[in-house]
């Protein structure tokens, strides 16, 4: 059984921002606006048979996934990516990256709607440790529990909260955390 692949890595992309969470925000909401039409310029491109056009938009799109931490998005584009270096026909693998594409910017959606401006960098980084938890556990990614710690810290200031939501995890009943942290 393979391991989800997370679909923000909000460390990542802080780390590759020299700590800068703001930015890491700003530019996910950036990346969401420029790619939200990628379906309908690849369809475009497809039915002119415009395959250079193609793979150049979804090698661009691989790049900046990879640099923020979008990291499924960007392993479905490296693939799709190889696909159209040789492609006569929409690739296989097209319809499997518009589902992640979809997944990737939903919970960027999900992060731009709980951050405002007025926030505090606190606020943001909390938003940032609910998105990346609720991520996780709905692609069922195992946590390593110190990461565990550190999300629940940022969230909840409540120990008995962290303590509930902590126990669902450890008995693999996410369905029950992800009701307590969406609530």
């Amino acid at each position: 059984m393979t391991q989800a692949i997370t679909l923000i890595d909000l460390e990542f992309g802080i780390s590759q921002l020299s700590g800068n969470k703001a930015l890491l925000l700003t530019l996910l909401g950036k990346f969401s606006d420029e790619y939200r039409q990628t379906d309908d310029k690849m369809q475009e491109y497809f039915s002119q048979r415009d395959f250079t056009a193609a793979r150049t938009h979804i090698h661009t799109l691989k790049g900046v996934a990879g640099n923020l931490g979008l990291s499924a998005l960007f392993q479905a584009s490296k693939v799709l990516d190889d696909a159209l270096k040789q492609a006569d026909a929409v690739p296989e693998h097209y319809p499997a990256f518009v589902v992640i594409l979809s997944d990737t910017l939903d919970a960027i959606a999900r992060l731009d709607d709980s951050t405002s401006p007025a926030d505090t960098t606190s606020d943001e980084a909390d938003t940032a440790a609910k998105a990346a938890l609720i991520n996780a556990l709905k692609a069922s990614e195992f946590i390593p529990q110190t990461q565990l710690d550190d999300w629940l810290n940022a969230i909840y200031s409540d120990a008995s909260v962290r303590e509930t939501v902590r126990g669902h995890i450890d008995e693999l009943d996410y369905q029950s955390a992800l009701n307590i942290l969406e609530a």
